[in-house]
């Protein structure tokens, strides 16, 4: 099963994010991505902050627009079984994540949306189980 974890890169500052703040994100959801991972090993997930600094580089160099680079990962979307959506308390759906969670739905790709670790597990084994139920018909 291949989920894709969406989650604040910039966040609700938009463009007036600074490095840090974008830095601060990143880290934040890569150690979110990894509690997971060590929770439930059987899942592959895809993080866009595992690929930022690639990503950020050429955004700011002006080789990729924000929109192509949402465009992408829409397509990476495409060919993952789930999506999950991190929404820590205090944010909300919005930017990049609302882009991706519309796709996801238009697509018909499941969507969790999640705030804390503990809930992201137990949404996730709940829907990996009836997966796998379905798989198994």
């Amino acid at each position: 099963m291949k989920i894709y974890l969406s989650h604040r890169i910039r966040g609700s500052q938009g463009n007036e994010a600074t490095q840090k703040k974008i830095d601060a994100n990143c880290a934040a959801a890569i150690d979110m991505a990894n509690k997971i991972r060590e929770r439930l090993p059987e899942i592959e997930m895809y993080v866009p902050a595992e690929s930022e600094e690639f990503v950020g580089r050429a955004y700011r160099a002006g080789y990729i627009s924000e929109k192509q680079i949402l465009e992408i990962d829409c397509q990476i979307i495409d060919s993952c079984d789930m999506v999950i959506v991190w929404i820590p308390e205090g944010d909300s759906l919005q930017g990049g994540r609302l882009v991706e969670y519309r796709h996801a739905v238009e697509v018909g790709i499941p969507v969790l949306i999640f705030s804390e670790l503990e809930e992201a597990i137990t949404l996730l084994s709940m829907d990996y189980l009836g997966i796998l139920e379905k798989a198994g018909d």
